[in-house]
């Protein structure tokens, strides 16, 4: 059976296209110009900040390069948004009533308080109870009401935040300790996913999520979606080494 010559051309095309395609990611996408200003801001916040960020994740035995692409996306948004976030309402709601009635992304690393809820439940898992006393609202004796207090108070305080980052890799380095990556640049683009999507996921959900095109810098989504885990990749390879 012949194929026709146009229809044979065609796919050739398409499978050349979607090769080139999956090659036009972190190394040649040019973020910083994607996203101007907001890219320029979360560089300055690293750079100003570098001193404390370093210190706490360095105490944490957590490679700061590392985790800065891991969390730069978050940092990008945040200065997208900051000006324009009204979140008294939702942070009443959710001390008050939970993530049921209000689950929003909190500071910097924007990190929703369910997410903390989820980290605080794994932390005991770690076996390193000097270090989980970094976190107030474990076996704290106070309602669940002043529970979720300390939560939003911790997740607003930019230190007391990156904690709760540097207790996501510690969880995911537990949960993939036997796991054999491919390259550095896997493990962060799998890392980068699960930070992004949820840290629990399964490892076939969060590998899917490493080219998913969730994310967005608005309060709510467009039709600008981006990849998180490449964004990401782009910072690890591209920027914030020796800075």
């Amino acid at each position: 059976m012949r194929i026709n010559q146009k229809i044979l051309c065609a796919i050739v095309f398409l499978l050349f296209y979607t090769t080139y395609c999956q090659t036009i990611r972190a190394s040649d996408f040019r973020y910083p110009e994607v996203f101007g200003n907001n890219w320029k801001n979360a560089e300055l916040f690293i750079s100003e900040n570098k001193v404390w960020i370093s210190d706490l994740l360095r105490e944490n035995n957590v490679d700061y390069h590392f985790a800065m692409s891991i969390v730069f996306p978050e940092l990008v948004r945040y200065s997208a948004i900051r000006d324009r976030m009204e979140i008294t309402l939702l942070k009443a709601l959710y001390i008050h009533y939970g993530t049921d009635y209000a689950n929003f992304s909190i500071g910097v690393f924007q990190m929703k308080p369910s997410c903390a809820e989820e980290i605080l439940r794994e932390i005991p898992g770690l076996h390193d109870e000097k270090w989980a006393s970094n976190f107030k609202a474990i076996n704290s004796s106070v309602s669940e009401n002043g529970k979720r207090s300390i939560i939003v108070r911790e997740l607003e305080d930019s230190r007391s935040q990156l904690l709760y980052v540097a207790a996501i890799l510690k969880i995911l380095n537990r949960t993939f300790r036997n796991y054999k990556w491919e390259s550095d640049l896997d493990k962060l683009k799998f890392y980068a996913a699960a930070y992004n999507s949820g840290f629990s996921n399964s490892e076939v959900y969060i590998r899917q999520q490493m080219n998913a095109a969730t994310f967005y810098t608005g309060l709510i989504k467009s039709d600008r979606l981006y990849c998180y885990a490449e964004i990401a990749a782009f910072y690890f390879l591209n920027c914030g080494r020796g800075r």
